[in-house]
């Protein structure tokens, strides 16, 4: 996971969200028991907040890859426009509390794009802070209160300075980096397959560069810079696992190798 930077304009089609926002937080004032007790619910189109425009953007802002698990979507892969604080309901350790973040529903600096894994089967409607009385229940109420757990990609908090790599492996150096761990499931077994055969070919590639590294050949030669090239484009922002990569690579210049013999079972 990495800090990205999200364009500055929202979309057009996030406009038509500003009535549509209004027109729920009407409705909550109105009776907010019936949207508290999940009676009545709020209709957040994804008509609105997640058109193609929307996600061409983010996905442009992005990299193409997932917003936290930095895996690069494909043709097989369709991504979801995510809601950092989830719009319908947030489930926490004591339950399920409604209504969500309903007035986010269409907030440009709420949305990233994320691939199913994470979104629909990992993260969904959870979004845990640091103190739960804390949280924000409705519109009325002021977010700088909150302390969340889970780091946001978009945010001001660099997820590098919580979440670090020991090969395939990401460890949790704060609490936030811990949760957002555990609410993702950034350890899951195919991911770290992924990232693990991904950080091995880029230990083949390192290898290789020493064992040559001083052929005066001109096949030598040039093979060193253009492998060199391909390392130093590993860790760019644009690279898939570019985190972990960066983690790797830096640990094998110290002499140390946390991958493991084995791929992850």
């Amino acid at each position: 996971m990495i800090q990205l930077t999200k364009s500055a304009a929202a979309p057009s089609s996030l406009r038509r969200g500003v009535a549509a926002t209004a027109d729920n937080c009407d409705r909550f004032d109105a009776d907010p028991g019936a949207y508290r007790s999940g009676e009545a619910e709020f209709v957040i189109t994804g008509g609105i907040y997640g058109t193609q425009v929307v996600k061409r953007i983010l996905k442009a802002d992005q990299h193409d890859k997932c917003a936290f698990c930095e895996a690069i979507f494909d043709a097989n892969v369709a991504g979801d426009v995510e809601h950092y604080r989830p719009k319908g309901a947030v489930r926490t350790d004591a339950g399920v509390l409604r209504p969500g973040y309903y007035w986010l529903g269409y907030v440009w600096a709420n949305l990233s794009y994320a691939c199913p894994d994470c979104n629909e089967y990992r993260k969904k409607d959870r979004f845990p802070l640091v103190v739960e009385a804390d949280r924000v229940r409705d519109h009325h109420g002021n977010l700088a209160d909150e302390q969340p757990l889970l780091l946001d990609p978009y945010g001001a908090k660099d997820p590098r300075e919580h979440i670090i790599f020991h090969g395939e492996a990401p460890i949790g150096v704060t609490d936030e980096g811990a949760a957002t761990i555990e609410v993702l499931a950034l350890d899951r077994t195919k991911l770290a397959r992924d990232r693990y055969r991904h950080l091995g070919h880029l230990s083949t590639l390192r290898e290789s560069v020493l064992l040559l590294d001083g052929d005066l050949r001109p096949a030598a030669i040039d093979y060193v810079a253009r492998v060199r090239a391909q390392l130093a484009a590993a860790v760019l922002p644009e690279a898939k696992f570019s985190a972990a990569a960066a983690d790797h690579l830096a640990a094998l210049a110290a002499g140390q190798n946390y991958l493991p013999v084995d791929e992850p079972a």
